[in-house]
């Protein structure tokens, strides 16, 4: 499969030269160990190990304390100032052991650049707590999403975009640098239509995205989801009915974009909320699901305090609901979910890119109005309203409008949507065509 760039490639492959340890988490088989192949396998002379906790031989052998001894095994010699040895640890967080045999060789070796340390791991909650309770201070952490429009373009199309639209977004661009902007996307146009189309049906895992057949990408999936069950979940001792974490994916699956209703999900699995609560906790923690929840200043009543909840992958979402007519996705108006979910991803990308404290929130009223995402990048403020309607829907302005009276620290407004562009400089408000979110 042809290698593509990732927008989160730079950071990363920086904290891969520096000293610390460098922990990349993200769901299954969204590039992670193919990200960190292309990086330690550009250079002949790198000394490199790779290792799986998915192997149980692996596991134990660093289970009984040996992982110097598999390190100095695979390079056949001692541990050396400036000879630096690169080892790479995958699925991490199955192995609880390992952690404190890291921290132990780092500090032993920190200064003579002789060991550098990766660990990737699709469990976010387990890892990030072993890594933080053993290597404080000592570990830098990632988070990979699954492909956004721009990765994918390159993917299938070998066509690279240079500039991102949340740049523009983040430096309040005026109606001039906006121009410039789409006026470079045009001749792009169509891949970049064809590969969101991708995206908001087959979800952004880049296997599924290189496969032709809507069969393969289905069988694929298909596996994906049993893999994932069987490797991750079974592996979890408090998961004792993997048919009711299925049926509660198949519920989310559902309900996905929609206000969390934890009546509904009670009385459809006929389970205990511990249950719920325990078995919803781990598909968040295997960053398979995410919740956003509503934005709140200080004027708490007249908000909805519930949360959307969203099952990340809209391949996941096709395939747990058997929902193959692309026609009928837009005539049900279901593609408003697949598409929420798409731009959350985006969203996620551009935030990940960036150090600064960050939050992604939805803000909705008891009158009714409503924004679909509401991000808080450091101190500023950037409301999203989304739509694959052709057309500018005054409600939907509305709504924007109020929430700008509601945080009047908001700058301009983002109407995201399968129209032309747009750049309304009185009302401070633009008109984003859906293809040109890369």
């Amino acid at each position: 499969m042809h290698y593509s760039h990732r927008l989160l490639e730079k950071p990363i492959f920086t904290a891969f030269m520096s000293p610390f340890i460098t922990g990349l988490l993200g769901p299954r088989r969204v590039g992670k160990s193919t990200l960190i192949q292309h990086f330690l396998h550009r250079s002949s002379d790198w000394t490199v190990l790779e290792f799986n906790m998915d192997s149980l031989q692996e596991r134990e052998q660093i289970k009984a304390g040996r992982l110097e001894d598999l390190i100095l095994t695979g390079i056949k010699r001692p541990l050396r100032a400036n000879q630096r040895v690169w080892v790479a640890i995958d699925e991490a967080q199955k192995c609880p052991e390992l952690f404190e045999q890291i921290k132990i060789l780092y500090d032993h070796y920190k200064d003579q650049d002789a060991i550098k340390f990766i660990l990737t791991g699709s469990a976010r909650l387990e890892l990030h707590k072993l890594s933080t309770e053993s290597l404080a201070g000592r570990i830098q952490l990632f988070q990979l999403s699954a492909f956004g429009l721009a990765e994918t373009l390159e993917l299938q199309h070998q066509c690279k975009v240079e500039r991102s639209v949340f740049d523009l977004i983040e430096h309040s661009a005026e109606e001039a640098l906006w121009q410039d902007y789409i006026h470079s996307l045009k001749p792009l146009r169509l891949e970049l239509v064809q590969s969101q189309q991708q995206l908001l049906w087959w979800g952004g895992l880049p296997e599924a995205l290189s496969l032709t057949m809507e069969e393969e990408k289905l069988s694929y999936l298909g596996n994906y989801l049993q893999t994932y069950l069987e490797k991750d979940v079974l592996s979890i001792a408090s998961i004792s009915d993997l048919i009711l974490y299925r049926r509660l994916m198949d519920i989310i699956s559902e309900q996905t974009g929609s206000v969390r209703d934890d009546r509904r999900i009670l009385q459809a699995l006929s389970c205990h909320r511990e249950t719920l609560h325990k078995y919803r906790y781990y598909l968040e923690a295997s960053l398979m699901y995410q919740e956003i929840y509503p934005y709140i200043n200080s004027n708490l009543k007249r908000l909805i305090k519930s949360p959307k909840g969203y099952l990340i992958n809209n391949g996941l979402i096709a395939f747990l609901q058997g929902f193959n007519d692309w026609e009928l996705l837009i005539k049900t108006g279901k593609i408003g979910v697949r598409l929420e979910n798409w731009f959350l991803n985006e969203l996620k990308i551009w935030l990940s890119q960036s150090a600064l404290r960050n939050t992604i929130s939805y803000w909705r009223t008891s009158a009714g109005a409503e924004v679909d995402f509401i991000v808080k990048k450091g101190n500023a403020i950037y409301p999203f309203e989304i739509t694959h309607t052709n057309y500018i829907e005054n409600k939907k302005i509305r709504n924007l409008f109020s929430f700008r009276e509601y945080e009047p620290a908001v700058n301009y407004l983002y109407y995201v949507y399968n129209g032309d562009f747009i750049f309304d400089r009185e009302q401070k408000i633009v008109f984003i065509p859906l293809w040109a979110v890369c």
